[in-house]
């Protein structure tokens, strides 16, 4: 931003001086600062006409200053922030500039307001870049006002905003940020700068665990410790809630990701038309032209290929329209509560209302003696989602990042969570493109989430043994193997990370899990003792003649996988344990009679559907498809290589009795007859005597 150079008279020390003091608690650059520093000023500024406020209010101070009054400029408080943030002009720290020189993160900079200004008069029609930040601003206005109606809970913008930016965190412990003077009028705008940089990096920048902690704070439905607002060992919040939330949020950032880039492809279009406008106009005018001077073409015109006009299908956020969560992943999550050696949680702060006063509340209708059980405390979310959703804090992270980043690419260092999209194919598991089983599924690893294609599905393809595997032998891609059984309705699979073949023995590596997805969620990761991961034997490649299992099957052993899916798909099998993976059942538990329950489920089970999908994003599914075509070339080559023959030298085997044939059997009775002999150089053949 040019201050590293400054000498120390430069009018900007104060500022640079309070970048360092921030940057040293905060993990953030100085161009990060200054974005977030100047937008917070100017909505803050009475300048602003500011509406909304924190939980305790904010004191007044004066005016232009942080400390002055609270904001709005007419949305919310995540809408202003999305739209703000990044469109306003970048600040000017010219060494001639005197007046409206920018020198304190406390003041609002004069150029922003001459900037808005400017907007405000009308100057956007006669400047180009400001009317490309207006437009901008209107499509992040529009996106968001879908996003907060439809998507996330109601009010979650300022439950949010009380509970995350506002309290005092753990952070503060270390005392206030006074490592330079600041002046008693600015003392509170200062803290408020402070506590407001430490609620963005606890949401996205400070690991999986503060961003849940933040997650779990919009939630709790009892008071937060006073003092400091901090979620504790004592604080509970609605297992259901949590998940919610985070599965809103996931679907807030895809809609949010896909009609901005659906913009962004509209302008593309309507740069194409004009050029194609363009270019059919100039043929039109040169050939005009050419009739005018006489000229005509002796050799016989070729048509002239026509641009291909450029298709963008309209973005449809009401496709990505939250559904009910349903139970499995709550219920997965009430399950490790239940079993861990937390104490149970309390009954308070749980009358009455809870939205406004005590967080969001999705399950607010449940009857009071079943609160209880509900909930779960921070500890118990904390532990349970690095073992079974390590992916679902970047749900709030990646929110984040769009709302005060949204045109900084994704830092390669933190995990972006990306709703799985099957581009328009049908699923018998996942019935529309919000499904709740897809969240599910990209909680447990980044590799789920991302362009899906679908390689194997039983409803279209059949339960065809031959089809399955061709569509599996070559694909070198991470895949995921989702199969339904008949009797209790189970949904269970495994997830690959290496490419499939066909052999006798196991293979492939550690980063693979077996898993369940109802009626409850359960992720089961290699132990790493065994290695037997995936395996592909079907009976032609031994003729029956190996004594192994026949079919494709993960953990276990050759001739007893743990889960297996024979040849013929019948008794296929799901066994509660190996050396490989780690023990659990995948069955539904259930006893003789059908009834749930049962703690030794059957591990045989009648297959209803199956389907195979290539998953990892785009980039790693196209090239998987790719060396998935070669393989399929390859073996196709030598097919065609086998079938071709050498005819000349195939009748000299013929005949040679190489090829084992009586076709030639009349000469040799021929031999030795006194009334002909053969024409041995093949003239004649025979000649009678």
């Amino acid at each position: 931003m040019g201050l590293t150079a400054s000498k120390p008279e430069s009018p900007y020390a104060k500022l640079k001086e309070q970048l360092e003091t921030l940057g040293n608690r905060h993990p953030f650059g100085d161009a990060d600062l200054l974005r977030v520093s100047r937008c917070l000023a100017y909505l803050y500024s009475s300048n602003a006409n500011p509406t909304f406020d924190t939980q305790q209010g904010i004191e007044d101070g004066k005016d232009g200053t942080l400390g002055s009054a609270s904001v709005s400029l007419g949305n919310s408080f995540l809408s202003d922030w999305a739209e703000y943030c990044s469109t306003l002009p970048s600040a000017d720290f010219s060494r001639d500039v005197v007046d409206g020189k920018f020198d304190d993160l406390l003041l609002v900079d004069p150029k922003i307001l001459a900037f808005e200004a400017s907007i405000k008069g009308g100057q956007s029609k006669i400047d180009s870049n400001m009317d490309k930040i207006l437009v901008e601003r209107q499509r992040i206005s529009y996106i968001m006002k879908i996003i907060e109606e439809h998507v996330l809970p109601p009010d979650f913008g300022e439950i949010f905003h009380r509970r995350v930016f506002s309290p005092v965190t753990s952070d503060d412990s270390n005392g206030e940020p006074n490592a330079i003077e600041i002046d008693i009028n600015d003392k509170t705008a200062w803290i408020k700068l402070d506590k407001f940089l430490n609620g963005i990096s606890d949401s996205s920048m400070r690991g999986s665990r503060k961003a849940l902690t933040s997650l779990f704070r919009c939630c709790c439905r009892s008071n937060l410790s006073k003092g400091n607002g901090m979620a504790n060992t004592n604080t509970y919040a609605p297992a259901k809630d949590l998940i919610d939330l985070a599965y809103r949020l996931s679907l807030a950032t895809a809609i949010y990701d896909g009609y901005m880039i659906n913009q962004g492809q509209l302008d593309l279009k309507k740069i194409h038309d004009r050029q194609r406008e363009m270019n059919k106009k100039e043929k039109e005018a040169a050939k005009e032209a050419d009739a005018e001077k006489g000229i005509e073409d002796d050799e016989e015109e070729e048509d002239d290929e026509e641009e291909e006009e450029m298709i963008v299908p309209i973005f449809d956020p009401e496709s990505l329209y939250p559904k009910d969560i349903g139970n499995s992943l709550v219920q997965s999550l009430l399950d490790y509560s239940s079993t861990s050696n937390q104490p149970a949680s309390p009954s308070y702060g749980m009358s009455g209302p809870a939205l406004n006063q005590s967080g969001l509340s999705s399950s607010s209708g449940n009857k009071a003696t079943n609160r209880d059980s509900n909930m779960v405390s921070l500890n118990i979310f904390l532990t349970w989602s690095e073992s079974v959703a390590p992916c679902l804090s970047s749900c709030l992270e990646t929110f984040i990042h769009r709302i005060f980043f949204p045109d900084k690419p994704y830092p390669p260092s933190r995990t972006e969570f990306i709703f799985p999209n099957l581009r328009g194919r049908h699923s018998a598991f996942f019935p529309s493109p919000a499904s709740p089983y897809l969240f599910n599924f990209a909680s447990m690893t980044p590799s789920l989430g991302g362009a899906w294609h679908r390689l194997y599905t039983s409803d279209e393809d059949g339960l065809s043994f031959n089809r399955l595997q061709n569509s599996l032998l070559g694909y070198s891609g991470p895949t995921l193997t989702v199969i339904k059984e008949v009797e209790g309705g189970g949904i269970f699979g495994a997830y690959t990370h290496t490419a499939w073949k066909e052999s006798k023995d196991f293979y492939g590596d550690s980063n693979c899990f077996l898993f369940t997805i109802a009626p409850s969620v359960s992720v089961l990761r290699p132990r790493g003792v065994g290695n037997k991961y995936m395996y592909c034997n079907s009976e032609s490649r031994s003729r029956g003649y190996d004594g192994q299992a026949h079919g494709i099957g993960f953990g276990g052993t050759v001739d007893k996988p743990r889960l297996f899916i024979s040849e013929s798909f019948d008794e296929c099998m799901a066994a509660t344990g190996d050396l490989t993976f780690e023990a659990g059942p995948l069955l539904p538990k259930r006893n003789a009679d059908g009834d749930f329950g049962n703690p030794n489920p059957s591990k045989y089970f009648d297959l209803e559907s199956l389907e195979v999908w290539g998953v990892g994003g785009d980039e790693v599914v196209a090239e998987a498809l790719g060396d998935r075509h070669k393989q399929r070339e390859l073996v196709a080559a030598n097919i065609r290589k086998a079938r071709k023959v050498d005819k000349a030298q195939f009748l000299d085997d013929f005949q040679s009795g190489l090829i084992e044939s009586k076709a030639f059997n009349h000469r040799a009775q021929m031999r030795g007859r006194g009334d002909c002999r053969i024409d041995e150089d093949k003239k004649n053949n025979y000649v009678y005597e």
